[in-house]
């Protein structure tokens, strides 16, 4: 990101502090995030830091199972992102400006990903 707004982000969190789970482990780049569930919280951010294993946590929590012992084990578990004693909030279609056909019969050439 070349933005303002980007160089304003805090850097990467890094555990390394010889002794903990994972020390010398670095997070790196950002990935979003977004939950969609008629038991998320409306309008809601977190500004906790996550892993690729919290949504196999939140899992694991809500179903009450074991923890498969890796990165599950010590990731958050995204429950402040939902209120699950609410009434569930009603799916709201979201109109878009294309409609599916026009991507299913779309004949442009595919292009290869800006990659480098």
């Amino acid at each position: 990101m070349a933005t303002r707004e980007a160089s304003l982000l805090p850097a990467p969190k890094v555990v390394s502090d010889g002794i903990s789970w994972g020390s010398g482990y670095v997070y790196g780049f950002r990935v979003l995030l977004i939950v969609v569930s008629p038991y998320a919280k409306a309008q809601y951010i977190s500004h906790t830091t996550r892993d690729f294993g919290s949504i196999l946590k939140f899992i694991e929590t809500t179903y009450n199972l074991p923890s498969l012992g890796y990165a599950d084990a010590y990731a958050d578990d995204l429950s402040d992102c939902f209120s699950l004693t609410q009434s569930p909030i009603t799916f709201q279609t979201i109109p878009a400006p294309l409609d599916a056909a026009h991507f299913i019969n779309n004949k442009r050439p595919a292009v290869d990903p800006d990659d480098d």
